[in-house]
């Protein structure tokens, strides 16, 4: 498992990290892309997020028709699903001894902050026959304090092949 992080500027949010990773294979997918995410929050947690200016004006990219419904608290909801350092390391610990051979390349980054409105959960994405959730935090004897989640799409992961070719 090769792993990529790129470390957040000192005196940043602390939850400000966010994870991708390549699989081998999932599903007879080969290299499929997902996101990883901290599923579940406590209420306290959002509420102590309100009024710190972490969401944005929307993209300037981004189409009015698309932002209908968007709010602070979903840009807020995204941001919890983040990760904080500590909570990276643990991940990466379990992940290399768990799923090392099966999980090609970690990327952790941290977020751009504020987060632009129109931004929201992952875990409010629905499933559908191509994309899902891998939900870590099921499997027998998961070790860590905190769930973990990630999201995957094939029928994105089959754009992103034709756009390299």
């Amino acid at each position: 498992m090769e792993l990529r992080l790129t470390e957040a500027d000192a005196g940043s949010f602390d939850r400000v990290y966010g994870m991708d990773a390549v699989l081998k294979n999932f599903k007879g997918c080969p290299h499929l892309e997902i996101t990883l995410f901290r599923y579940g929050y406590k209420k306290e947690e959002l509420t102590a997020l309100v009024g710190k200016n972490l969401v944005g004006a929307p993209d300037p990219d981004v189409p009015p028709a698309v932002l209908q419904g968007a709010t602070e608290e979903r840009g807020l909801l995204y941001i919890l699903e983040n990760f904080t350092r500590e909570e990276v390391d643990q991940f990466i610990a379990y992940a290399g001894e768990r799923y090392g051979d099966q999980i090609e390349e970690l990327i952790v980054a941290p977020l751009d902050i504020p987060v632009p409105l129109g931004t929201g959960p992952l875990a409010a994405i629905p499933v559908t026959r191509d994309s899902g959730f891998i939900c870590f935090d099921k499997a027998l004897d998961y070790p860590l304090p905190f769930a973990v989640r990630a999201y995957f799409d094939f029928t994105l992961q089959d754009k992103l092949a034709q756009d390299h070719v």
